[in-house]
């Protein structure tokens, strides 16, 4: 298993000598491009008929655009690291896998996965793929630069726990699988639900949150509801004094002629009985 143990000046170290190494050499280098043609010619190679890259996509059509945006990316991490035209056919596999980590080494990490493990592997089959398909050496090299650079938007809350990741390549796309579980800050006998405590206690305290706004609501509801019930009664009362003041004949000028007894009409008197029958008893004379 691979850990990306060399740093960039290792790379850059490494490649230097190597390069030294291989112009001394009588026989032509083979670049990377015509690696590339011997990996797509059946035949000419005698150990790679078939891109693991191409063999994906005739399996998987759909995924085309974004396996070849993937190999695109790859090869500019080679670009960049000016190895695209380092031949991989005189290393050995040794030589290939210290090449090919320093490669992995220089893809950089998007700042929000400060703190973030990542420990990737590559099986023997898998490195054998790679050194021959130059394709699928860019595909690997692609996705991690693809998975590198995505941000975490959860890295800023509090609470957030850094991630353990790893990443794990065959000979094939289909046989990568990549997985991330929270690093564990505590105890080692830590079990799966106190792995997911932050989670949990995060859901329990919006649901209370969103509980306590509801109540809120309520409240307010019931609490205008009681005011307009009020100001209801309030209007009923004054057109009742209105009305019985209007009925009254009474002086202007006495103190309160709503309240004061008698001087009420005999048809007056016979409509108020009525509105106090029919109006649930309010008032009377």
């Amino acid at each position: 298993m691979s850990i990306g143990g060399i740093n960039y000046a290792g790379y850059v170290d490494y490649t230097a000598g190597y390069t030294t190494k291989q112009t001394e050499k009588t026989s032509a280098k083979s670049g990377f491009a015509s690696s590339v043609t011997k990996a797509e010619s059946a035949g000419k190679t005698g150990k790679v008929t078939e891109s693991a890259v191409e063999r994906y996509i005739k399996r998987h059509p759909e995924d085309r655009s974004h396996v070849e945006a993937q190999v695109r990316a790859g090869k500019k991490v080679l670009q960049k690291n000016s190895a695209e035209d380092i031949s991989r056919e005189d290393m050995t596999m040794e030589e290939y896998k210290q090449f090919f980590t320093a490669l992995m080494d220089s893809i950089p990490f998007d700042a929000s996965h400060r703190g973030d493990v990542e420990i990737w592997s590559i099986s023997e089959k898998g490195w054998e793929q790679m050194k021959n398909d130059p394709e699928y050496e860019a595909w690997v090299l692609g996705y991690t630069s693809e998975n590198r650079s995505v941000y975490n938007p959860f890295a800023s809350w509090p609470g957030y726990s850094p991630n353990v990741c790893t990443e794990k390549f065959g000979d094939s796309i289909e046989q990568h699988i990549g997985q991330s579980v929270p690093a564990s800050s505590g105890s080692s006998k830590k079990t799966d639900s106190d792995e997911e405590s932050w989670w949990v206690k995060r859901h329990k305290k919006l649901k209370e949150l969103i509980e306590m706004q509801e109540k809120a609501a309520r409240e307010r509801a019931a609490a205008n509801r009681k005011l307009q019930q009020q100001e209801l009664l309030e209007e009923q009362m004054m057109s009742s004094a209105r009305l019985r003041y209007f009925l009254t004949d009474g002086t202007s000028g006495e103190e309160n002629p709503i309240f004061s007894s008698g001087h009420v009409t005999v048809a007056a008197n016979t409509y108020l009985n009525m509105m106090d029958l029919f109006g649930g008893g309010m008032g009377g004379i």
